[in-house]
């Protein structure tokens, strides 16, 4: 977990409800829909759902605009844009983690996005790293050949027959 880019991603969205709460959500969703706009740097941007897991605007593919993706899953079956509806539904905030493309990529990396709900609109930011989660990492450990050969104790513990 790098809090850095989390806090990042928090501050993106602040901005977002920043510009929201100031100049309306037309121009708040014509500048998200903005590929060169100020919510766009790099890899970094934001988008908008609604709570019906529709997007409402995305910079990196306008294609996905007004398209339901509430079932979209990531290679893993990871249905993320539900897990960010749902909790924007009850808490109104949240983070989540999923694979997804950066841009210009065809290659998944693992994303964490950062999301909160403001008037039936849900703002997103997010980052990319290669680095595996914490729960990923342990995951993997307990499903490796070394583990399954050494019966998962060694070196801490009595090595089992198989």
């Amino acid at each position: 977990m790098n809090a850095n880019e989390r806090i990042e991603a928090w501050k993106w969205v602040q901005n977002a409800i920043s510009l929201y709460e100031n100049a309306g959500k037309e121009t708040l969703m014509r500048e998200i829909a903005d590929s060169r706009g100020r919510f766009v740097s790099d890899a970094r941007y934001i988008f908008a759902l609604d709570l019906n897991g529709t997007m409402v605007a995305h910079p990196m593919d306008p294609a996905l605009t007004g398209k339901n993706l509430m079932d979209l899953r990531d290679s893993e079956g990871n249905a993320f844009i539900r897990k960010i509806v749902d909790a924007s539904k009850t808490k109104g905030y949240g983070f989540t983690d999923y694979k997804w493309p950066r841009p210009a990529s065809t290659d998944e990396l693992n994303k964490t996005v950062f999301f909160e709900r403001v008037q039936g609109i849900i703002l997103c930011s997010g980052y990319y790293s290669s680095q595996e989660s914490s729960l990923d990492s342990i995951i993997n450990y307990l499903k490796s050949p070394f583990r399954a050969v050494y019966g998962g104790g060694w070196p801490y513990g009595p090595r089992q027959e198989q």
